[in-house]
């Protein structure tokens, strides 16, 4: 049973990669680092160096710089000696870990200010929490610091489950979520500091980005040359794109290659990645970079607007689960269908209304037999929405 949802898990994968497109938008520069967008589209670019185990060589400093929407490259800052890690905070300031200097500056009218270096060994991705205190992955002795608004930094979380971690990204709730670039662990770290593991990819890590509008976090694999998707409701991670083998082509996601996929960011509406690759396919030297724009597939209708904030619990089940989700305002009325491993329809709810823009469904399975199935909302024959639900 198992095997025959996994191939059938595979052909609906292998429809949406067909749907993704990756573009080269810039010409070759030296951005190795993280990235970070602003709320107007703006692409910050940390350049980390030229070389992965070793500082660079030419003694000149590294820049921040900007990709506007427009796709004009400019600097944003300079004098850093590794910047890595990027992220703003509630004012719109960002703030730049340097992993050379192991401290976390941030950037005020294009110059970069030191914040603190209390407790940063190493240090690589940055993210901020809704109180604007800021979390850092320190690569260097394997665990998280936060750093308060008044600038107290702590110790926040540690232990065998990290190894050189290396992204970091937050929800909604203030859940923390790393990836490490030493080994394939994608954690969770809850808001009292629990940690534990929720995903593995292919090999090792660097950034991961999470965009509320779907509940996916987005994972840049660096050593295995993807880019995968974790969703948090089911915990199903997928290599969403790239083959495996390093290469810049681009293309649809099922023939689209990347080479050492290091920074990542989503856009607003959920749609859009950037990611950072090195242009040199073997060696240690990291730059020159290119970005790359994957275009991922709508789960809009209509005027593009998207399913928001899908729960679906419990699940597991055994009798009823409930499905909750704020939709577009233009939908009053959607189908749910639940098929089998065989992609037979089992039960089907057809005309659902939708009141004020929210879902909030039970749905009764209790006569259903144990096992995987996979849940569709749709509007009109037009499928919105997909997710796993286990019987048990």
């Amino acid at each position: 049973m198992k095997k025959t949802l996994f191939i059938m898990l595979c052909i609906v994968y292998t429809t949406i990669q067909a749907q993704i497109t990756v573009t080269t938008i810039t010409p070759e520069f030296n951005g190795s680092g993280g990235l970070s967008l602003d709320s107007e589209g703006n692409l910050f670019i940390a350049d980390f160096g030229d070389f992965l185990g070793m500082a660079d060589t030419d003694g000149i400093p590294n820049n921040v710089l900007k990709l506007d929407p427009d796709l004009n490259l400019t600097v944003f800052a300079s004098d850093f000696t590794g910047a890595s890690g990027n992220d703003f905070d509630s004012e719109g300031v960002l703030y730049q870990s340097d992993i050379r200097d192991s401290a976390i500056y941030k950037i005020v009218d294009g110059a970069r200010v030191f914040v603190t270096s209390t407790g940063i060994v190493a240090p690589v991705g940055i993210v901020f929490d809704d109180q604007d205190n800021f979390y850092v992955c320190n690569c260097g002795n394997n665990t998280i610091r936060k750093v308060t608004p008044d600038g107290t930094s702590t110790q926040f979380a540690s232990g065998e489950i990290f190894s050189c971690p290396n992204g970091i990204t937050v929800d909604e709730n203030n859940n923390l979520y790393v990836s490490n670039f030493s080994n394939t662990n994608i954690v969770k770290i809850t808001p009292d500091g629990t940690t534990s593991i929720i995903g593995n990819t292919v090999a090792g890590n660097g950034h991961l980005d999470y965009d509320p509008n779907t509940g996916n976090l987005y994972i840049a694999s660096y050593s295995g040359h993807q880019i995968f998707s974790l969703k948090l409701e089911t915990l199903m991670m997928d290599d969403i794109v790239g083959t495996g083998v390093r290469g810049n082509d681009d293309g649809d996601g099922e023939t689209a290659t990347f080479s050492t996929p290091n920074g990542i960011a989503v856009s607003d509406n959920g749609e859009v990645l950037f990611v950072n690759c090195a242009v040199l396919l073997d060696g240690a030297i990291i730059n020159p970079q290119i970005i790359r724009k994957i275009q991922l597939p709508s789960l809009s209708v209509e005027d593009a607007s998207l399913i928001h904030n899908i729960k679906t619990y419990p699940n597991p089940v055994e009798n009823t689960f409930t499905i909750e989700a704020n939709l577009p305002v233009h939908i009053s009325n959607i189908d749910i269908k639940i098929v089998d491993i065989l992609g037979s329809i089992i039960k089907e709810i057809k005309d659902i209304p939708i009141q004020n823009t929210q879902l909030n469904h039970p749905i009764d399975i209790s006569g259903m037999s144990a096992g995987n199935y996979i849940y569709i909302i749709s509007q009109n024959s037009e499928q919105l929405y997909s997710g796993q639900l286990i019987k048990k």
